[in-house]
Order: structure tokens, then C-alpha cells, then sequence
């Protein structure tokens, strides 16, 4: 096996960042934390951050490059219809169809594989009972499609004027 061949199989190391942004996005102090693999493809690092302000969600949006993947927590508000007042905490994994070296787009599906199901992260995710998002294109990112996963077990009618302020 190359040297390549056997760091793709293995998770990348989580920075002391990520970890703090996480745990922000988990408290709820934040809307969303963006994360993406270092230069060497080794280590997990923090791309930025986006608070809960009104007009957002273009801002976490455009954090997402068409040639580059990446990951992010998002801590989703929403009301219901009733008032109920929900916060959906989600993962979202960013690995876009336009991605053009055809082994990057390997590399990464492995990676992914090591962020989402396997290590540290993982297990934070799961135990945080996160909503997973696979994203390939930028309609996977619109606030209604996120939405769509984060309420898709809601008994009660959304209210989409809580959303809207995301929206800008």
C-alpha cells in the first residue's frame, strides 16, 4: 500500500478549534461552524463561523466552494405554527459535483466516510442526536431543502415567517 493510500484511510486529526466552534453551534451560541481539511489533507480545520443575526443564511451559503468540500455544524431555528420554538441541531456534509480531479472526489468521499461515521466528531454528532445533510450542489443548500430535513418529522405546520429572517 503507498504512503497516500494509508493516510486516506485514516480519520483527519480534529484541531482544538472545531471543537470550540462545535460546541458554540451545539449551545446555540452560533448558527453555523464551517470546517475543511488543512493543505496535507491530515487535520480537520475551522473555514469561519456565521452567527444567528438576521440575513444569515446567504452568509454560510457562500462559505461553501464549488471546488473545494467541506463540513459544517448548523444549529437551525425555527418556530411552529402553535409557537413552538425548535432548534434542530445538524451536520452537513459539503461535496460538490463540480469538483474536478476525479481522485480528489475519491479522496474525499473516503475522508468523509472517516469524519462522519468513524472518530471523535462522529460520535459528538451522534450523541448531540444531529440531523445528517449530504450536499452536492447549492439547491441542497437552500434554507427551505434544509428545512425540508431538519422538520421532516414536525407534527405541527411550520411557521416560514421564522425562517425568513435567516434569509435576509
Amino acid at each position: 500500500m503507498t504512503e497516500g493510500a494509508t493516510s486516506i484511510s485514516r480519520p483527519p486529526v480534529i484541531s482544538e478549534e472545531v471543537w470550540a466552534a462545535f460546541k458554540a453551534v451545539g449551545h446555540g451560541d452560533l448558527l453555523a461552524a464551517v470546517f475543511q481539511l488543512n493543505d496535507d489533507e491530515t487535520k480537520l480545520v475551522l473555514k469561519d463561523v456565521v452567527d444567528i443575526k438576521d440575513g444569515a443564511w446567504p452568509s454560510l451559503e457562500a462559505l461553501f466552494d464549488p471546488q473545494q468540500p467541506a463540513w459544517a455544524a448548523i444549529c437551525f431555528p425555527y418556530t411552529t405554527m402553535s409557537g413552538g420554538i425548535r432548534s434542530k441541531f445538524m451536520y452537513l456534509s459539503w461535496s460538490p459535483d463540480t469538483l474536478t480531479r476525479p481522485t480528489f472526489k475519491e479522496t474525499i468521499r473516503v475522508k468523509s466516510i472517516g469524519i462522519m461515521q468513524l472518530g471523535e466528531l462522529s460520535e459528538a454528532f451522534a450523541t448531540a442526536g444531529a440531523k445528517r445533510i449530504q450536499a452536492n450542489d447549492q439547491a441542497d443548500l437552500e434554507i427551505e431543502n434544509v428545512l425540508s430535513i431538519a422538520a421532516k418529522f414536525e407534527r405541527d405546520e411550520i411557521n416560514r415567517d421564522s425562517i425568513q429572517r435567516l434569509e435576509g
